[in-house]
């Protein structure tokens, strides 16, 4: 009677401390064990798209240039780096974010400033991927495809024309009598790639399917250039 008297003292203090802890904590803290692991499974299943959707916005490279074009936080996840094979949802995250950036560059700016857009979002979805082992060479060739754009804009920039500022990203204009030739050897910078990515696939069938989608979305972005 006496050991049963003392358990359920316990079991009473045990509750009243657990009532206790969620009075003070925010509402919706308390997480059943359902629903935590609900929350983990659901955490998995999107979590390298919350990954790529975080780091849209950071783009960081050693080129002066190109830090001078992009005013955002220049920040990457470690766990970028620590994930390797190949995800579905890593690679139409990666074409997702370049058709969009495609869509913002088309719908935001002006064809004077359509090449130096792209050129930014290359480099901004280069950074992340380019530390995952098995996307490392995609993000690689579109690292070059940004410095090959900012090259030709830089070639035929228009000093005159002020610099533009979209979503904390700075563009710089290509002078409208040389349009037509920037966009022509943008083009062709922009065919390059995708035919590089397509290549570095080799023999894997597993990589191949991957890079082919993410060098077709690099390749819709040529439409920019002709509007």
């Amino acid at each position: 009677m006496i050991d049963k008297q003392c358990l359920n003292g316990v079991i009473a203090c045990l509750l009243a401390g657990q009532l206790a802890a969620m009075s003070v904590l925010p509402a919706g803290a308390a997480v059943s064990p359902r629903d935590a692991n609900h929350e983990k499974v659901k955490t998995e299943r999107l979590g390298n798209y919350i990954l790529l959707a975080q780091y849209n916005d950071s783009y960081s490279d050693s080129s002066p240039e190109d830090r001078t074009s992009y005013t955002g936080d220049n920040e990457r996840d470690p766990r970028l780096a620590a994930t390797g094979g190949y995800s579905d949802t890593v690679t139409r995250g990666v074409a997702r974010l370049i058709v969009d950036g495609g869509k913002e560059c088309e719908n935001d700016t002006r064809p004077e400033y359509r090449l130096d857009c792209l050129a930014v979002n290359f480099g901004r979805i280069a950074s992340t991927i380019e530390r995952r082992p098995n996307y490392q060479q995609a993000g690689q060739e579109l690292r070059r495809l940004s410095r090959k754009l900012k090259a030709i804009r830089t070639k035929y920039a228009d000093p005159a024309a002020p610099k533009v500022t979209k979503k904390r990203r700075t563009y710089r204009a290509v002078s409208k009598a040389n349009l037509a030739q920037a966009n022509r050897e943008a083009a062709a910078a922009i065919d390059e790639t995708v035919t590089k990515l397509l290549r570095s696939a080799g023999n894997s069938e597993k990589r191949k399917t991957h890079y082919a989608q993410i060098a077709t979305a690099v390749g819709s972005t040529k439409r920019l250039l002709r509007s």
